[in-house]
């Protein structure tokens, strides 16, 4: 339980940070994305699953238009990273690079296949995919900024003495 209001906590403070960004960026790294992609290699169904579906309707309802969609969204990317995660290396953060940049392509055709049942005029795709480089450009960089400072995190953690 523990464990799960620790994600929820974080979840909040990076979707809040994601609410804050300045909306003249043309594109905003998606940071519960990656938060749901270290879920997914790390933590067990029980845990994960709910965690990942939280996170997403944290994330609708502070930016989303349709309340529940990044729910499922994530919670698909997750039950589908975790249905592999066994055969993974999870210390690698090459790997970890690479789920970031499938997670959000993977998140694209989610949407666009789930939006297909949930709009109703069909040029929701074209946006989609239109922004989709540059997603998968800010989600990478964000996800190197935040290993190069976990990095950092735990080698000053390993110097300091008990």
């Amino acid at each position: 339980m523990k464990t799960l209001l620790a994600y929820l906590a974080l979840g909040l403070l990076l979707a809040v940070a994601e609410t804050l960004l300045p909306s003249a960026l043309a594109t905003k790294p998606h940071l519960l994305l990656l938060l749901v992609m270290m879920l997914g290699v790390q933590q067990k169904i029980a845990v994960g699953g709910p965690a990942a579906w939280l996170l997403g309707c944290l994330q609708d309802s502070l930016s989303g238009t349709c309340l529940g969609l990044h729910g499922l969204v994530y919670l698909i990317l997750y039950l589908s990273l975790r249905s592999v995660a066994g055969l993974l290396n999870r210390e690698s953060p090459v790997l970890m690079l690479f789920l970031v940049i499938s997670g959000t392509l993977l998140q694209a055709l989610i949407m666009i296949f789930t939006l297909g049942f949930l709009a109703e005029h069909g040029t929701y795709w074209r946006q989609i995919l239109a922004g989709l480089p540059a997603q998968v450009l800010v989600n990478l960089l964000a996800a190197l900024f935040f290993l190069q400072a976990s990095f950092l995190l735990h080698r000053a953690r390993r110097r300091r003495p008990l």
